[in-house]
C-alpha cells in the first residue's frame, strides 16, 4: 500500500513539467485565436493538439527515468494527471486574461456568425434539430463572461486529461521497465 508521502514526490515534478505544458497550450490557444484571421495557424494548432498527448507522455516518461524510484502506473498516472491539471490553470488564467482584456467579443462574435449562416442552420434543420437551436446556442454564447469562458475550458482540459493520463501512464511506466 502508498503511504502519504507518494503523491508529494510527484507534485514538485508535475509543477515543473504542468509549467512546460502550459506554456505550450498558450501557445496553441494563441494559434486557435489566430485561425481567425490566418488559416495556417489552425493547421499548427491542429498539430499542438494532436503531439499534447505524446508530449505529456514523454513527461511522464522522463519523471519515471528522473525521479530515483520506480515508479509503478498509479505513480505515473499521478503525474500525468497533476501535469495536466497544473497546466490547465495556467491556460485558464491566460485565457481569462485574454478573453477580458484583448477579446472584445471577437472569438464568440465568430461562433455566433458562422452558428447562424443560413447553411449551418439548414443542415441542423436536416438532422432533425429546432429551428431556432442554434441561434439560442449563439446567445448562451454572448452570454458568457470571460471568467465563464475560461472555467468552460478548464474543466475540458482537466477532463480530457484524466482520460488521457491512463494512456500516458501505461507508457511511461513501461518504458520504465524497458531500459
Amino acid at each position: 500500500m502508498a503511504s502519504n508521502e507518494t503523491p508529494i514526490g510527484v507534485r514538485p515534478f508535475a509543477r515543473a513539467d504542468g509549467v512546460r505544458l502550459g506554456i505550450v497550450w498558450i501557445v496553441s490557444f494563441a494559434l486557435f485565436v489566430g485561425n481567425l484571421h490566418y488559416p495556417v495557424c489552425g493547421t499548427l494548432w491542429l498539430a499542438t493538439m494532436i503531439f499534447t498527448p505524446f508530449y505529456v507522455a514523454i513527461l511522464t516518461q522522463r519523471y519515471a527515468v528522473n525521479s530515483g524510484e520506480n515508479p509503478g502506473y498509479w505513480k505515473c498516472y499521478t503525474h500525468s494527471m497533476l501535469t495536466v491539471c497544473y497546466a490547465s490553470l495556467i491556460l485558464a488564467v491566460a485565457q481569462w486574461a485574454y478573453f477580458q482584456y484583448l477579446d472584445h467579443g471577437l472569438l464568440v462574435e465568430s461562433y455566433a456568425s458562422a452558428l447562424s449562416d443560413k447553411e449551418f442552420v439548414g443542415r441542423l434543420e436536416s438532422m432533425g434539430y429546432p429551428k431556432n437551436m442554434a441561434a439560442e446556442f449563439a446567445e448562451t454564447l454572448r452570454k458568457m463572461r470571460p471568467i465563464d469562458m475560461a472555467l468552460q475550458f478548464l474543466w475540458s482540459n482537466i477532463l480530457a486529461g484524466i482520460i488521457m493520463a491512463f494512456t500516458t501512464a501505461l507508457y511511461a511506466s513501461a518504458k520504465k521497465r524497458w531500459k
